[in-house]
């Protein structure tokens, strides 16, 4: 039974298994998600639209090639299998944005591509089975009793113990703060639960129902087509429905009671509506020295390229807070002490950012300097990639404005086999000032650090020391 089975599936198994393969690895590769929010809702729905129809290329690409490669073991024509289970393929770019997106929504996402696919998979063998039965009814009714041998326990009982151990093992990765994991369980238990179910009670019109009707093809690809809008929605421009979207959200949640003391300021698109507030970690005091910016570099002078470094020691403040949020609210927690030293973390399964800004007072020019040069020291010993990118930034003037001198991974973090309790490293990076910035100036410098996804719910044990400006 097992056999035959396996060879009335094989001929749309391999062209379902190839499209998906195809289409993830695709809508991984072209599927991106903004830097910053500046979408509008013209070219959101612009994006979420070109994602649907790109999937739906290669789907078609992947299934007719599949077909016309392996003609001599595929018999069945191709139209009919691309519309089949396109409806499976059909989320990869909702999963694929909200992996990048690190969202706890991807956990939800595999269930409903295996679905559609064993779906699809048992409507072609209910039909498959009822033709090659059909001669045999004549002599099944010459018979006066038809008994039919009943399944084994062990047959009976194990789908249904599969399906316990993988919904438990998938909620607790997903607690844990691993949603990939948790969907591939849920689309497990999903998958034992529906070849479980029986498919000879079903009517004589099996046949007909493998060719998924026009209208459930349509409405099924709108819904998509809906849900990865939403996705993008986040990364829309602030306004009037961004703001109150999250005013919404703040609303929904259980609001934080402010901590004593003062509160920085914050401009009039801050969050202040509850939830997670934040922190702010202030520095121990310490005497700041005068920056005296170097002179901006002559390219026909020798003499400027020589000038020594000029060194800026860090006694900026720390900020760690959750998107939407774009630095910590009014209500934030002041805390004093040292990076590498405190732990901070998330209340929830969404990342945590933090980044380090130093305010420098007076101006200084971006033609000053070849390279920004970062000192950090990196005391954190927890596995997972880390990585700094710098911003300088002009926040007084006319015209304010941000500049990202790129993102650097810390070398210290990349080893696989990190030993706990390990000495704190001293590193040193360097960020090239692009030519095109030279004719600005800039008056805070950020550093954002940003950990791998395993470890995003924790602030990294990071201290930055110093910046130098080469000429």
């Amino acid at each position: 039974m097992a056999e035959e089975t396996s060879q009335t599936l094989a001929p749309v198994t391999l062209p379902l298994l190839g499209s998906l393969l195809l289409t993830g690895a695709v809508a991984y590769l072209f599927c991106t998600l903004p830097a910053r929010p500046s979408l509008t809702w013209l070219s959101l729905l612009g994006s979420a639209f070109v994602y649907v129809l790109l999937a739906a290329a290669v789907h078609a690409l992947a299934v007719w090639a599949i077909c016309r490669v392996f003609r001599e073991h595929i018999e069945i024509p191709f139209r009919p299998l691309i519309l089949g289970f396109w409806m499976s393929p059909a989320w990869l770019p909702l999963l694929v944005l909200l992996i990048k997106e690190h969202s706890i929504c991807a956990a939800f996402v595999p269930p409903l591509i295996s679905v559609f696919a064993v779906l699809f998979l048992m409507r072609w063998r209910s039909s498959v089975e009822k033709q090659a039965s059909a001669p045999l009814q004549t002599a099944d009714t010459l018979s006066l009793f038809h008994l039919q041998e009943p399944p084994s326990l062990l047959r009976s009982v194990l789908p249904a113990a599969l399906t316990s151990i993988a919904l438990e093992a998938g909620a607790a990765a997903l607690l844990l703060g691993y949603p990939l994991w948790a969907g591939g369980l849920f689309a497990l238990c999903a998958v034992l639960l529906l070849w479980a179910l029986p498919i000879r009670s079903r009517s004589e019109d099996a046949a007909r129902r493998t060719q998924v009707s026009k209208r459930s093809l349509v409405i099924g690809s709108l819904l998509v087509f809906l849900l990865t809008g939403v996705v993008l929605i986040p990364f829309l421009r602030p306004g009037p429905f961004t703001e109150g979207l999250q005013r919404l959200k703040g609303l929904l949640r259980i609001p934080q009671v402010d901590a004593p003391g003062s509160h920085p300021k914050t401009n009039a698109k801050s969050q202040t509506y509850g939830g997670y507030s934040g922190f702010i970690l202030i520095l121990p005091p310490k005497p700041r020295e005068k920056t005296v910016p170097p002179a901006p570099v002559n390219q026909n002078s020798f003499s400027s390229v020589r000038t020594a470094p000029t060194i800026i020691p860090f006694d900026g403040a720390y900020w760690y807070f959750k998107a939407p949020d774009h630095r910590p609210r009014d209500n934030a927690r002041v805390v004093h002490g040292e990076p590498t030293k405190v732990n901070i973390h998330s209340t929830d399964l969404q990342e945590l950012k933090m980044e380090a800004h130093q305010y420098l007072g007076n101006p200084i020019e971006m033609s000053c300097c070849r390279v920004l040069r970062l000192a950090i020291q990196n005391a954190d010993d927890r596995a997972g990639e880390i990585s700094i990118e710098v911003l300088l930034t002009r926040t007084t003037g006319k015209e304010s404005f941000t500049q990202s001198l790129g993102t650097l991974v810390v070398p210290s973090s990349e080893g696989k086999h990190i030993t706990l309790g390990r000495p704190p490293v001293d590193e040193t990076l360097n960020f090239p000032i692009p030519p095109s910035a030279r004719g600005r100036q800039f008056d805070e410098i950020t550093v954002a650090i940003k950990p791998s996804w395993e470890r995003m719910l924790a602030g990294a044990h990071i201290a930055v020391q110093h910046f130098e400006l080469v000429p």
